[in-house]
């Protein structure tokens, strides 16, 4: 084989990786986290045939629950904090007044290609962390507040979840980080 065959073979490995991939994630088999490693690994110019092969091996495993369409928290007073291993809806509202919105997505699992987070906050501060990869879109507006947005090093690759942050707030900071 030459090596213009080759890298067409690893190309083609590559795509069908990215694709299977994306289905573990759509099926809450890979975390945001998990996904995002996989995903440096296919695209990464030293990825080879056998690599590729083993990054996303075929699983019969059920998939696994599907979370609801909708998810809506409400807070006075107090703090919310989501992290560790939990399914992020396709749409999840946040109302809080006086107190902070802390949201950690990198073990978490998403059933939807995209996902939206939309936060109302009076008086509060709201956190996101997302895996690196993941492409994150944000909305909104804070009034008496900053916006930090840090994407991280990697880029998000073809495919990539979408997160999308949508924040109302006043008197409060939106931070979106990737780590």
């Amino acid at each position: 084989m030459t090596a213009a065959e080759e890298g067409h073979e690893v190309d083609q490995l590559r795509v069908v990786a990215q694709a299977r991939l994306e289905v573990a994630v759509g099926e809450g088999r890979l975390t945001l986290e998990e996904y995002s490693d996989k995903a440096a690994v296919v695209w990464s110019p030293t990825a080879d045939r056998a690599l590729l092969a083993q990054i996303v091996p075929y699983s019969a495993d059920p998939p696994a629950a599907v979370s609801p369409p909708q998810s809506t928290i409400v807070g006075v007073f107090g703090d919310t904090k989501r992290s560790g291993r939990w399914s992020l809806a396709t749409k999840t509202l946040a109302l809080m007044l006086f107190g902070d919105v802390k949201f950690d997505l990198r073990s978490a699992t998403i059933t939807a290609h995209s996902s939206t987070i939309t936060v109302v906050s009076i008086f509060g501060d709201t956190s996101v962390v997302v895996p690196e990869g993941v492409s994150v879109e944000l909305g909104g507006f804070e009034l008496f507040g900053d916006r930090e947005f840090d994407g991280g090093r990697q880029d998000a690759g073809p495919g990539a979840p979408v997160i999308r942050v949508v924040s109302y707030s006043l008197f409060g900071d939106l931070k979106v980080r990737a780590r």
